[in-house]
């Protein structure tokens, strides 16, 4: 193979790589890290209503699952790998399960708690 024959191969890999390598932006990594204090700070502050139960447990499980839709689509890059082949459905499939299982979770502590 000839060094042009050779660079230009190389050049349309890169050219075809950097088509499909889509990331967050600088601009979207600092977004997503304004939500995430925004919301750590609710948290801390709702903790300290002094609520209890029901009342105090959903809204801070809510803000996490929230957090985590956050953390794994931006800086796992979850939502922008999959987003050219599937549309983001790899994403939404993974915080979908994730949010079945916590409400599986939620009931079988509840389910508990009643025969206690």
């Amino acid at each position: 193979m000839t060094d042009v024959a050779a660079k230009s191969e190389s050049n349309n890999a890169v050219e075809h790589h950097d088509h499909h390598d889509h990331h967050p932006t600088e601009r979207q990594y600092w977004i997503v890290f304004v939500a995430l204090a925004v919301l750590t700070a609710i948290e801390v502050l709702w903790s300290y209503l002094g609520l209890s139960g029901p009342a105090l447990v959903v809204p801070l499980v809510v803000m996490m699952l929230i957090k985590f839709v956050l953390v794994a689509g931006a800086f796992m890059h979850l939502y922008f790998d999959m987003k050219i082949k599937y549309g983001g459905l790899f994403m939404w499939t993974f915080v979908g399960g994730l949010a079945l299982a916590v409400l599986v979770y939620a009931a079988a502590i509840s389910a508990f708690q009643w025969h206690i």
